[in-house]
Parts: structure tokens; sequence; C-alpha cells
């Protein structure tokens, strides 16, 4: 059996092991999975005034320049597709926070337990390391956000409009989950690599994962303000940046994650 696959059997199963951190992945994607439903249901009954909210409104100008057919649906219709759509970026905030906490209990947690230090005298190499341990953290992170987002699917399918999944699962949208999603789970982790290099909690090391939430929630905000609307353009544009981010970022991590760094520093 190759090193690789010895590394993600290993990973993985010391991720069962970890019900607390399990249980913290899964959170995020309930949160954001239950949410929208929710203020669909609840908004029109207790805010029926909301149809007016100036945000609201400018929103649905700019849905409406975009896609003119829009104009001709029911103001409830299009008011679910402004907040499914919303929400779609919030589940980017799921393979960022499953992926660092991952590579950070991963690395730093196995450095407290001190058997980071055996596995470091194996035949294994420091890139095969890596790798096993990269993919350990950003496969179950992604997984977990496609099935989040499949659920979500299922949710608008079974609950809303028939006009509100298309308009929801869109390029746009599926953009966002299956394209960008795998970036910044992976931009994610190697931040995580980063940081754990040098720290010794793995709390300390999770805040990282600020540096990627924020933008996402300037996104959100912005576009619930109704001040632009994401196109297909700039995920591509997105993807591509993060690309490079992930490549720069994954060197700078395979350089200071080295055995003598880790065996005389961390010791």
């Amino acid at each position: 059996m190759s090193p690789l696959l010895v590394i993600l059997q290993k990973e993985w199963a010391d991720l069962r092991r970890h019900h607390l951190l399990l249980f913290s992945m899964v959170v995020p994607a309930v949160i954001f999975l239950i949410l929208p439903f929710a203020l669909v249901i609840l908004i029109p009954v207790l805010d029926p005034s909301g149809w007016n909210d100036r945000s609201f409104q400018r929103m649905i100008e700019l849905l409406g320049r975009a896609e003119p057919d829009l104009r001709q649906l029911d103001p409830f219709v299009v008011f679910s597709i402004y907040i499914f759509r919303q929400f779609v970026i919030m589940f980017l905030m799921v393979p960022i926070l499953s992926a660092l906490s991952i590579a950070t209990y991963s690395i730093v947690g196995e450095k407290q337990n001190r058997t980071l230090e055996p596995l470091l005298a194996t035949p294994i190499t420091t890139t095969e390391l890596l790798w096993g341990k990269s993919l350990a953290a950003a496969l179950p992170a992604t997984l977990l956000t496609w099935i989040a987002f499949g659920l979500y699917v299922l949710g608008m399918h079974a609950l809303s409009p028939p006009p509100v999944l298309s308009r929801v699962a869109n390029p746009v949208g599926l953009g966002l989950i299956f394209l960008i999603g795998p970036l910044v789970a992976i931009l994610s982790l190697g931040l995580g690599v980063i940081v754990s290099s040098r720290a010794k909690d793995p709390r300390t090391a999770q805040q990282i994962g600020v540096i990627l939430i924020l933008p996402l929630m300037a996104l959100f905000i912005m576009q619930m303000r109704g001040f632009f609307l994401l196109r297909f353009r700039w995920i591509v544009i997105g993807a591509l940046v993060l690309l490079v981010l992930d490549v720069i970022i994954l060197k700078i991590g395979a350089r200071l994650f080295q055995r003598e760094t880790i065996l005389t520093r961390w010791a």
C-alpha cells in the first residue's frame, strides 16, 4: 500500500475518534442549511413590511436588470430566490472551517500528543506526509459541503415554488460550491499548515480562518444590501486567483513543514 493511502487511513481513523471535532464540522453546515428556509417562512409572517425594505428593493432591481423574466414572477418567489442565493455564499464557510479544523488538530494535536515524531522517523517523505494530511482534511471538508448543498437543493425542490431551484442552482451557485469550495478548502488547510508549524494550541491555529471568513462575510453583506450582483465571470476570476494562492501557500507550507524544524523546535 502506498504511503499516501496509509496516511489517509490513519488520519481518517483519528478523525472518527474525535467526536467533538466532527460535531464542530457538522454544526455550521446544519445552520446554513436550515436558516434560509426559516427566513423565507418567518420574515413574510413576522415582518410584512419587509417587502419595502430598501436593500431588498435594490437587490430586486439588480436581479430584474440581470434577469428580466424575474419581474414577471410573484414577489414571494423573487424574495425566496433572493434569500436562497445569498446563503449559497455562506456554504463556503463549511469547507474553510472544516478543513482548517482537521488540519490544525491533525498537526498541532499530534504535536501535543507526541505522536508526530515517530511518524517522521518512518521512510515516508515530507511531501508524502504533507499531501496525505492535506487530502485527509480537504476531502471530508469538501464532501461535507457538497452533501449539505445537496440537501439544500432537495429542500428547495420540496418546499419552494418551482422557479426558485433553477435560479439558485444556476452557474453562479454551482460554481461557488463545486469550483470555489474545494479551492478555499485547500487554501484554508494550507494556511492551517503554516500556522500550525508555529502554534502550540489548535485554537490558536484556527484563528487564521478569520482571514478567509471576513471576505465571505463582506461579500454576503454587500449582496444582501443590494450593492452588487455576483456574476459567473467573477466566479471564474476568483477561482483562478484562488488557484494561484493555493499553489503559493502550499509551497510556503511545505517549506516550513520540515523534519528538522519539527523535531527540534516542536520538542
